[in-house]
């Protein structure tokens, strides 16, 4: 996605959310090369624990994404005026 200025002054929290995407996409497909397994059903068989431990963070990373995903579309949805001014935060 590519953000434009004005997008940004409206919503800067996109610029973040965009990297933070990036790298959860990027995560996956890393712990799926390093790890084949993963990208076929662990099944019942004992997997070793580090295959496990990637399975799981694959799975919390494709959880963020949605999450990501559905907060991102929330913002291009409301009203300008619902999202904060930068101005009018307190601190």
């Amino acid at each position: 996605m590519t953000l434009d200025p004005n997008t940004l002054r409206h919503s800067p929290q996109l610029a973040a959310l965009e990297l933070l995407a990036e790298a959860a996409e990027t995560a996956i497909v890393a712990l799926c090369a390093a790890h084949p397994a993963l990208e076929h059903e662990l099944g019942d068989d004992p997997q070793p624990a580090i295959e496990q431990l990637a399975d799981q963070v694959v799975d919390y990373a494709f959880h963020a994404l949605d999450a990501l995903g559905r907060y991102q579309a929330l913002l291009r949805v409301l009203p300008r005026e619902a999202i904060l001014d930068p101005d009018d935060i307190p601190f």
